[in-house]
């Protein structure tokens, strides 16, 4: 009975005089942006909402609307940053940062190179790495074990990926088809050449559709050859598409470790024009992967 009388005492005691101590609140909100790059036009609008993936706190909860962020100039081509921030009641910041390029985009939905900032890769000897208008080689790197192919010593590949091209070449020709190799590795010298020609000749449009701007192209890794089904005339063409290499290209490549990299229906994604001429090698495993879910190397390294 004493017993109860004393916790009765103190739980009055408290009703008069204690007060609960709150656990104060040191965590920050977390703050998800839905990409960490993305590509804008000259002089558009940039909806920085739609980047925001969620900003929520443990204790506040949903903290969406108080996000915080810089805008930026759109009528200058270059590389900007928009510094996202967010903080609860008790004064916890969170920060994201989102790189935004403003490109020139032309009519076709592809942009180009120029005034782009590419980010330059640390594993150029990878044969999954991913080189496009946004990632270029390092300044000065050459692959060191290129190999003539099969069927023309004037073009070479890296000896993995020559070696499953000459299995592919081989496959190609058990079958009666006719592949000829058009255009293999290239120097940062000659991939120059090909851009100056081709904005010289065609204009900077086409030249951001179907070439690659130096230090951006995959013919620079030893990865990639440009394969037709003759050696004259209009060659590299949507017409490789139709004939029977182009066929065994799409069926087959991909169980040589060959992918096709510019699909008719990712120009969107890959942003270069359809080209059913050009194959990378990324090895057996990843390129069967690509096939399977019809996917680019930009879908698979945004997974």
């Amino acid at each position: 009975m004493k017993k109860i009388a004393l916790l009765t005492m103190i739980g009055a005691l408290c009703l008069t005089g204690c007060s609960i101590v709150k656990e104060e609140d040191k965590t920050a909100p977390a703050l998800e942006l839905t990409k960490t790059r993305v590509q804008v036009g000259v002089n558009s609008q940039v909806d920085y909402q739609s980047y925001i993936q969620k900003a929520i706190d443990e204790v506040d909860g949903d903290l969406i609307s108080a996000v915080q962020y810089n805008e930026i100039d759109t009528s200058k081509t270059g590389q900007y940053e928009v510094q996202y921030t967010v903080k609860d009641e008790s004064g916890n910041e969170s920060k994201q940062t989102l790189l935004v390029d403003v490109v020139k985009y032309f009519q076709n939905g592809i942009f180009s190179p120029l005034g782009v900032k590419a980010d330059t890769v640390d594993n150029p000897e990878d044969v999954t790495v991913l080189v496009n208008k946004l990632h270029q080689i390092p300044e000065g790197w050459t692959p060191d074990d290129l190999e003539p192919v099969i069927d023309n010593a004037n073009q070479k590949l890296r000896k993995e990926a020559n070696e499953a091209y000459t299995k592919f070449y081989n496959a190609a020709k058990a079958k009666g088809i006719d592949i000829y190799s058009i255009s293999g590795y290239r120097t940062n010298a000659t991939q120059t050449l090909y851009w100056n020609n081709q904005v010289k000749v065609y204009g900077e449009e086409y030249a951001s559709q179907y070439s690659a701007y130096p230090g951006r192209s995959e013919h620079q890794l030893g990865l990639a050859i440009d394969v037709s089904y003759t050696t004259q005339g209009d060659r590299l063409s949507e017409k490789v598409a139709d004939s029977a290499i182009g066929k065994f290209i799409i069926s087959d490549a991909y169980k040589y470790g060959f992918t096709l990299r510019y699909k008719k229906d990712k120009v969107a994604i890959t942003n270069y024009g359809y080209e059913p001429w050009h194959i990378r090698y990324v090895g057996i495993d990843l390129a069967t992967k690509l096939h399977d879910q019809n996917l680019t190397l930009e879908e698979y390294y945004k997974q």
